[in-house]
C-alpha cells in the first residue's frame, strides 16, 4: 500500500456564508482534504498553520491520525478552531487516499449507528428555540417531518432567520401550539418525537416546561425530561460538545469517551459536515445543528452507504 505523506498544508481566506473564513488545505502525496473555520483573526490564523503547525507535519503519515494530533497539540498554537480544522483537514486527506468516507477511516468499516439530527425550527429575539426531536426508522423519516413542520409554520409564522427557523416574538407562548403541532404529526406519522427546547438557566427557572421533553441549559434547573448541560453534572443526561474547542479529533474522541463512561450522553454541535462523520464514527447518539446547514443531508448520504443502517434513540 502506498503511504500516503503530508507534502503541504495551507491557508487562505474564503467568503463563505456571508463571512471571511479560512480554508485549511492538506495535500499528501496522492490526495487532499479541507476544512473551513471561522476565527476573529483570519490573518493570524493563516500564519499559525502554515508558519507554526504545518512545518512539523510535513513528511509524517496523514493516516496516523493520533501521532498528527499528538504534533499538533505539541505546537505553540493555543487556538482550538485553527488546531482542530487542521486535524480535520488531515483526516480528510487521509480518507480521501484510502477512497472511503470519514466515518469509516475514523471508525470502521462495521459502523452502523447513526445519530438523530435536530434542529431549531422556531426562536425568538432572546435565541429561545424550540427543535423536534425525532426518532425514526431513516433519515428521511426525519427530513420529511421537518419539511411538514416547515409548511404548518408557515401557516402562522412569516419571518424566517438566516439559520432557516422561523421567528416569533417569545416562544414561551407558542409551546403550547408547537406542542399540539408535534403531537398530532406523531399521532398520524406514528412516530416518536420529542419536543425540545434550547434556553438560558436564568429564564428556564421560572417557566412552565411541562410540556418539554428535552431542555438545553448551561446548568441543572430543576426539569422532569432529558437534560442537557455544558458540562457533566449529576443531574445531567445529555452533555453538550463543540468540536471547535476541543482542539483534535483526537481530543474530541477522548472527551467522547469520557462522557459515556460517566453513563451520559454527548451530544455534538456543529454545521459543519465532518461533524456527521465523527458522530458516526464516534457513536455519538445527536447532533444539534442549524435547520439551513448541510448536516442532516451529510448524515442521509452517511445512511446510503451503510449496508444495514440504525439510528439511534433514547
Amino acid at each position: 500500500m502506498t503511504n500516503v505523506i503530508i507534502e503541504k498544508i495551507n491557508a487562505k481566506k474564503v467568503f463563505k456564508g456571508a463571512k471571511i473564513k479560512v480554508m485549511i488545505t492538506t495535500l499528501t502525496n496522492i490526495s487532499l482534504g479541507y476544512d473551513i473555520v471561522e476565527v476573529d483573526n483570519p490573518d493570524e490564523a493563516i500564519a499559525d498553520v502554515e508558519n507554526v503547525i504545518a512545518p512539523e507535519l510535513i513528511g509524517y503519515p496523514a493516516t496516523d491520525i493520533d501521532f498528527v494530533d499528538t504534533l499538533i497539540c505539541e505546537s505553540s498554537v493555543n487556538n482550538p478552531i485553527v488546531t482542530m480544522g487542521i486535524s480535520i483537514s488531515v483526516a480528510r486527506a487521509a480518507s480521501n487516499s484510502l477512497d472511503i468516507p470519514l466515518f469509516k477511516f475514523l471508525g470502521g468499516a462495521l459502523t452502523t449507528d447513526l445519530p438523530i439530527v435536530a434542529s431549531g425550527i422556531l426562536v425568538d429575539k432572546n435565541n429561545n428555540e424550540l427543535m423536534p426531536i425525532v426518532m425514526a426508522e431513516s433519515v428521511e423519516d426525519i427530513v420529511n417531518l421537518n419539511l411538514r413542520l416547515i409548511d404548518a409554520l408557515s401557516q402562522n409564522y412569516s419571518i424566517v432567520n438566516i439559520d432557516g427557523a422561523y421567528v416569533c416574538r417569545d416562544i414561551f407562548n407558542e409551546i403550547p401550539k408547537i406542542r399540539n403541532l408535534i403531537d398530532e404529526i406523531k399521532e398520524e406519522e406514528d412516530l416518536d418525537i420529542l419536543l425540545g427546547l434550547s434556553t438560558k438557566k436564568e429564564i428556564a427557572k421560572d417557566k412552565d416546561l411541562s410540556q418539554i421533553d428535552y431542555l438545553e441549559v448551561e446548568e441543572p434547573v430543576e426539569f422532569d425530561g432529558f437534560l442537557c448541560t455544558d458540562s457533566l453534572y449529576e443531574e445531567s443526561d445529555f452533555v453538550k460538545v463543540y468540536p471547535y474547542e476541543m482542539g483534535t479529533i483526537t481530543e474530541m474522541y477522548y472527551y467522547i469517551n469520557y462522557i459515556m463512561e460517566k453513563g451520559l450522553y454527548p451530544v455534538i454541535f456543529g454545521n459543519n459536515s465532518s461533524f456527521a462523520h465523527i458522530a458516526v464514527s464516534f457513536k455519538v447518539p445527536f447532533i444539534r445543528a442549524k435547520l439551513a446547514s448541510n448536516m442532516l443531508n451529510e448524515v442521509w448520504n452517511i445512511e446510503r452507504t451503510i449496508t444495514n443502517p440504525n439510528i439511534r434513540r433514547f
